[in-house]
């Protein structure tokens, strides 16, 4: 199943921003990333594991996927991609830059009668608020319902939740709201505790 995130991904990918794979795995399931200020730990919704070699195509770094399913057939996908910030100054970076470009991509891609609107932010397990942007349309189903951004300083995160016609919106949105709440933005050198 192609998604219009490997667009987003394509655009984004500037001289400010360059795409990171996961560095290492916990339980090859869950997934840890060491950025420059905050390391990343993000765990998979219950029923759900990770994919970091089909996902990779789409353009993500990795994703989360239903258990027993595959990839390209699976119903539910939360792609998650790290990019590591390079801002000069001359190429300035901002997360609103960074929002405005995915979201004006999303709207030429699928039309004027795309709803698209910020919704509040998701709060994750270390307090950290992932602006989140919701995708609607009374005329047609979307594959993509979500987006959000949690932006690191040095790299920025963006959870991109994809669906088939075979999950309902509510669930998937349980779902994906249930993996942004465990992940965790530690400090670079301290260490988690529970």
């Amino acid at each position: 199943m192609k998604k219009i995130y490997t667009i987003l991904a394509l655009l984004i990918m500037t001289s400010m921003v360059s795409a990171q794979d996961a560095d290492s795995l916990f339980d090859n399931n869950t997934a840890f990333y060491e950025g420059k200020t905050f390391n990343y730990i993000i765990t998979p919704p219950e029923g759900y594991k990770l994919n970091s070699e089909e996902s990779k195509d789409d353009g993500y770094s990795f994703a989360f996927i239903p258990t027993g399913e595959q990839y390209d057939s699976a119903s539910l996908i939360i792609g998650i991609n790290i990019f590591k910030i390079k801002p000069t100054k001359d190429n300035p970076f901002t997360l609103e830059m960074l929002i405005n470009e995915d979201t004006t991509a999303i709207r030429k891609h699928y039309g004027k009668d795309i709803e698209i609107s910020e919704v509040e932010p998701i709060v994750t397990a270390t307090t950290d608020k992932l602006r989140t942007i919701y995708f609607n349309s009374s005329e047609n189903v979307l594959p993509n319902v979500m987006m959000s951004y949690l932006d690191g300083t040095s790299e920025v995160l963006i959870f991109d939740l994809t669906i088939s016609k075979s999950i309902p919106r509510f669930k998937a949105e349980t779902i994906y709201l249930e993996c942004l709440q465990n992940v965790k933005a530690l400090t670079t050198g301290k260490i988690d505790i529970g």
